[in-house]
């Protein structure tokens, strides 16, 4: 830790990094080695033979792959694939992760921490959305590998994603999911599994609560004589009234994914 520690002091120095930047590589390196305690166990086992590796991997990551809600009961196969091709992730806490409208490269796993989402709906209004363990993001990604006809171009993220505490977490980058989902179609192309891609994608929960919130407005407006709410800045009228309009306005944003 020492040696790696002097190293990147030397390399900032040299490369003559602002105080800011050299205090998040501080940071980072600090919470990554609390994480991996140094070891960096994919590059000790890359160069192994082909059959070695996987069972190594396997052996190491498969009890972390079956703590993702979203590969419940696929079987040993797929799995043995995930964990071949998966890259353990440390995320520190205060950074982006991936920003609003940037190429979704990969899909990520959480394991251990909190990741906040957060989403502009119009000027002064974003919707914001927890991520914990056995959430994910980069579901754009899994829509994107299994639509037909394929499109080269890689989807953009619907929100900002930033680490709130420190993370652990796997990643699948874009060439592997599409490699798995291309050999596992069917097993990736069914109700059980959009559900639970539904269930734990951040886009459709902030989708969803936005329209659940006006369908209780309009709710309570119905069924309520005295429409007794409690007061909102420019009227009692004005928060239902913005409230629809956001939600109108999302709807257009709806999420999609490939069963649709």
């Amino acid at each position: 830790m020492q040696l790696r520690f002097r190293d990147m002091e030397w390399w900032m120095r040299r490369r003559q990094l602002p105080s800011r930047l050299r205090q998040r590589v501080r940071k980072y390196e600090r919470e990554r080695w609390a994480a991996v305690t140094g070891d960096e166990e994919m590059e000790m086992i890359k160069d192994l033979p082909e059959g070695l590796r996987r069972d190594i991997k396997r052996y190491l990551c498969l009890e972390l792959v079956k703590q993702v809600p979203l590969f419940h009961g696929m079987d040993d196969l797929i799995l043995d694939n995930i964990c071949d091709r998966l890259r353990p992730l440390v995320l520190s806490s205060g950074e982006k992760v991936i920003r609003e409208g940037d190429p979704v490269q990969r899909m990520v796993f959480i394991l251990q921490g909190k990741l906040r989402s957060t989403q502009p709906l119009t000027k002064g209004v974003v919707a914001t959305c927890m991520l914990g363990a056995g959430s994910f993001l980069g579901d754009e990604l899994l829509s994107w590998c299994l639509r037909r006809p394929f499109v080269d171009r890689l989807p953009a993220s619907s929100a900002t994603f930033e680490c709130v505490e420190a993370a652990q977490a796997f990643c699948l980058g874009a060439p592997d999911l599409r490699f798995i989902t291309e050999h596992f179609r069917y097993n990736f192309a069914n109700e059980k599994l959009k559900r639970t891609a539904r269930y734990y994608s951040s886009n459709w929960r902030t989708w969803a609560a936005v329209n659940i919130q006006l369908a209780w407005r309009r709710y309570r407006a119905r069924t309520s004589a005295d429409l007794a709410a409690p007061p909102l800045v420019g009227g009692p009228d004005d928060g239902d009234r913005r409230l629809r309009h956001y939600a109108a306005m999302f709807m257009s944003l709806r999420p999609h994914d490939h069963l649709e």
